[in-house]
């Protein structure tokens, strides 16, 4: 009697153990067990991950400005003659419209449409084309002579210029922004998973 209850215990203790693995033991996805939890990737992830991480050239405007200076040396307010020097040329140049990405909000609250927050367009870049210049009129003072720093300072100020009547563009501005809105749709249309999301922008 007492090896046949000793047996019993033993065959209960073996049970309860399989049963504690069973339990424990992390699914594989198949029939049965625990299932795992799913990690979800939402179309704000996947925003985030497709478009440009920081500068975003939109827009290139090609422009032709004059280059122009006169000056000579004074003394007590007056032009000392002969020390007249002046330039004249035409230059061209490209400014690059963008915006900055990492300034870029995603409205994460709408699961069913995307609403992107654009930062304001901004000036990404500035260079003048040396080759493009046509110099009409140049000439050098007495001591007077230009120099390669007054050709960066003129240079520096033509471009300052053509950057401040650049942002007060409305037309220019809005011609990046539809370039900026239209690349970034072909962009997330490219995925399959937003293709069908619609998607709103906004501008700061």
């Amino acid at each position: 009697m007492i090896r046949i209850t000793a047996l019993l215990l033993v065959l209960l203790l073996v049970a309860i153990a399989t049963i504690g693995y069973l339990i424990g033991r992390p699914s594989d996805g198949s029939s049965g067990g625990v299932t795992s939890t799913r990690q979800e990737i939402s179309i704000h992830t996947t925003v985030r991950q497709i478009l440009p991480a920081a500068e975003f050239v939109s827009l290139h405007y090609r422009y032709t400005s004059m280059l122009k200076d006169i000056n000579s040396i004074e003394l007590f307010g007056f032009s000392i003659p002969g020390t007249e020097k002046k330039m004249m040329a035409m230059i061209g140049g490209t400014i690059k419209l963008g915006v900055n990405c990492k300034e870029l909000y995603i409205d994460t609250t709408h699961a069913d449409t995307l609403f992107i927050k654009l930062p304001p367009i901004k000036v990404i870049s500035n260079e003048l084309h040396p080759e493009t210049a046509e110099v009409y009129d140049e000439k050098d003072g007495l001591f007077n002579k230009y120099r390669a720093k007054d050709q960066f300072s003129l240079e520096a100020k033509l471009k300052s210029e053509i950057e401040l009547d650049v942002r007060a563009n409305r037309e220019i501005i809005m011609q990046a922004r539809e370039a900026t809105e239209s690349s970034f749709k072909s962009f997330l249309r490219s995925l399959p998973v937003l293709d069908t999301i619609p998607v709103v922008f906004k501008w700061n």
